[in-house]
């Protein structure tokens, strides 16, 4: 079965309007890079019931992403990885969240992108053009100048990636328990043994102490931050009948 696969997207902002665009690709079609085959990936604006309107207000935005969500419910042709559906509403809200990370022309090409307008009413493909710009004005130019014809579309110059300013997180640090009458921490059984969490793995697994060291282990300041952190991993500790446990203070 032939279905698409949207892999990302890159929302313009222009003004108080948006530009929806996306990164898709058939998982059927594949291009060659390196002397390897690897997925089609392509970018295109989001503009199926609305083909010659690019710029959008947040409740029009809204409701290109309910159109597109109804027709998955009833084709489930969109998919979010190989082999993987779009769940019950959650291809609307991944269109309706590209709002939240949207940028202006210039800040995406400060970070390092190209865009162009592609004009594809020609029949033949080596007569197609390609309309490049920089900024919001020069975007909308192309875009007026273009308007009586039908078959164009936005795309970025790199068709497989959109580069976004690199986020610096702050290390989350341990909690600290001086001064605290009391805390919180996860004990299980691991091959008969009594196991205290530390972390999480990045393959499912996990890392723990046995016996109990104040140090290794991972500490929650009450019995509700354990609890909500018990549940989001829920499945894994129970298999190893993990708890939460309370522990006095003798710092």
């Amino acid at each position: 079965m032939s279905y698409q696969i949207y892999y990302d997207r890159a929302f313009i902002r222009a003004g108080d309007k948006f530009i929806p665009i996306v990164n898709s690709g058939s998982n059927n079609c594949f291009e060659y890079y390196d002397g390897r085959e690897i997925p089609e990936k392509n970018w295109s604006v989001l503009n199926w019931k609305r083909k010659t309107q690019f710029l959008f207000t947040e409740s029009e935005i809204k409701e290109i992403a309910r159109d597109y969500e109804l027709y998955n419910q009833e084709s489930g042709i969109d998919h979010k990885s190989r082999n993987v559906c779009f769940a019950h509403g959650e291809f609307e809200r991944w269109i309706i969240n590209g709002m939240k990370n949207a940028y202006t022309v210039e800040e995406y090409v400060s970070f390092g992108n190209g865009f162009y307008v592609l004009d594809y009413s020609a029949e033949d493909i080596g007569a197609w053009k390609k309309h490049s710009f920089r900024t919001t004005d020069e975007m909308l130019k192309i875009l007026e100048d273009l308007k009586d014809i039908e078959c164009k579309d936005i795309k970025l110059s790199y068709n497989r990636e959109v580069y976004r300013p690199k986020i610096k997180r702050t290390p989350k640090k341990p909690l600290d328990i001086a001064g605290l009458p009391k805390y919180y921490i996860l004990k299980g059984e691991v091959g008969g043994y009594d196991a205290y969490f530390i972390k999480m793995g990045r393959n499912g697994g996990f890392r723990y102490a046995a016996p109990f060291v104040t140090g290794n282990v991972k500490k929650f300041k009450n019995r509700k931050e354990a609890t909500s952190y018990f549940y989001k991993y829920k499945q894994i500790f129970d298999k190893y009948k993990f708890t939460v446990e309370e522990i006095v203070n003798q710092a």
